[in-house]
């Protein structure tokens, strides 16, 4: 199954101000969407409601790199 990001975004130019629905293959190129007068688009938020599930939630386990951390093994945060 592909995956596809989908999210609301709007026009960085304040006098068009468009707002738009659209769905990408990866995150970077949802930043690389441009507005129909040429300006960038930005992420504004995720749409509220889907007709069908489109995601499956991963579980992290933040305690897991703690104790990495705490072995050496990744190196501390800058």
């Amino acid at each position: 199954m592909r995956l596809m990001y989908i999210a609301r975004l709007v026009c960085s130019d304040e006098a068009c101000a468009e707002e738009v629905t659209l769905e990408a293959a990866t995150l970077a190129e949802l930043e690389t969407l441009i507005c129909d007068c040429g300006c960038a688009l930005e992420v504004i938020g995720w749409p509220d409601v889907a007709a069908e599930p489109l995601a499956e939630v991963i579980m992290l386990r933040v305690q897991a790199a703690s104790a990495a951390r705490r072995r050496g093994e990744i190196p501390e945060a800058a």
